[in-house]
Order: C-alpha cells, then sequence, then structure tokens
C-alpha cells in the first residue's frame, strides 16, 4: 500500500472509530501496531511490558478518538498517545532508558532506517535538514523518552539551550514537512 494511501486509510479508520466501529478498530491496530509497538519499546526497554501498553494504548484511543480532529496525520496523533503513554509508565516505575554518547548515532542511524523501510521519505529528509544537536535532541526526546533537562545534562548544555534546540528542531521539521 503506497504512503499516502496508508495514511488516508488511518484517518479513515480513527473517524469510523468515533462511530464506535470495533472492525475499524480492529483494522487500525493490524495497521499501526507494529509502528507503535517499535515506539514503546524503545521508550520501555522491555518487550512484555511494551505489548501490554500497546493494548493500553488501543483502549485509550477506542475511548479518546473523538478527540481527533483530522487535522495533521493520524498517525502522528497515535505515536503522541503512545509516546505519552510511555513516559507516564516509566515515571510510576521512576525508570529512565539510558543511551550512552556514543550509542547516539547507532540510534538515529536505525532511526532513519526504519523511516526508509517504512516509506517515510519526507521525513528521513526534514531530519537530516536539522542542525545535528537539534536532530538528536528531537529524536531522543520524542522517540526514545528523555526530558529536556535529562537531555541538557547529558549533552552539557545549559537546560534553555535545549529547550531550544528542541523548539527549533520542531519548528524546522513542520515548515519542512507542510504539504
Amino acid at each position: 500500500m503506497e504512503n499516502s494511501q496508508w495514511n488516508t486509510e488511518v484517518n479513515a479508520l480513527l473517524f469510523r472509530i468515533q462511530t464506535q466501529d470495533k472492525l475499524a478498530l480492529k483494522q487500525l491496530y493490524e495497521l499501526t501496531s507494529s509502528k507503535l509497538l517499535g515506539l514503546i519499546y524503545r521508550i520501555i526497554k522491555d518487550h512484555a511490558e511494551a505489548e501490554e501498553l500497546l493494548q493500553e494504548v488501543f483502549i485509550k484511543v477506542w475511548h479518546q478518538a473523538d478527540k481527533y480532529r483530522g487535522e495533521g496525520s493520524a498517525l502522528a496523533w497515535l505515536c503522541v498517545m503512545a509516546r505519552n503513554a510511555s513516559l507516564d509508565r516509566l515515571r510510576k516505575a521512576q525508570k529512565h532508558p539510558h543511551i550512552s554518547t556514543d550509542e547516539h548515532q547507532e540510534f538515529i542511524s536505525s532511526l532513519t532506517e526504519e523511516f526508509d523501510e517504512s516509506s517515510n521519505i519526507a521525513l528521513n529528509r526534514c531530519l537530516y535538514k536539522l542542525k545535528e544537536q537539534a536532530r538528536e535532541s528531537v529524536l531522543l526526546s520524542y522517540v526514545h523518552g528523555y526530558s529536556h533537562s535529562e537531555l541538557a545534562h547529558k549533552m552539557a548544555v545549559p537546560l534553555g539551550t535545549m529547550k531550544a534546540w528542541i523548539r527549533r528542531g520542531l519548528q524546522e521539521l513542520k515548515l519542512c514537512l507542510k504539504p
């Protein structure tokens, strides 16, 4: 299935779920669960817990689908739900993922390869237009679950600098990805 057709299908399924269509939820799960599980696992670092949390995310989707208004990508909306649920789980367990400085490049490379495999060429292109510190900061924060203060400490920069890198990186991504 072509990427734009896939995105259209995911959007349509979310709107069907708003009408309590159980088949639409099943189809949405089939289309998106592997991507969301990968995102959750990168944050949680425990496969069984990630699978459990994925189920909880889809229960939230069922109950909160009416909050999706069709503005922006449905997948992005789902990813935000999965990321937030993952971070909430980490906070409750009071544990955080750890990546050494040497692993930053490996992590970014693996993530970029994943985007290539899922035909998300535009996102990949836009990520690599960012300055290196902004790209790393955005990816480590939004995909891997680091807080701004954790990243500032890890990268040895002031908190304000870290927030600026992330804010600018997100703004540049948004502009780059606009149709």
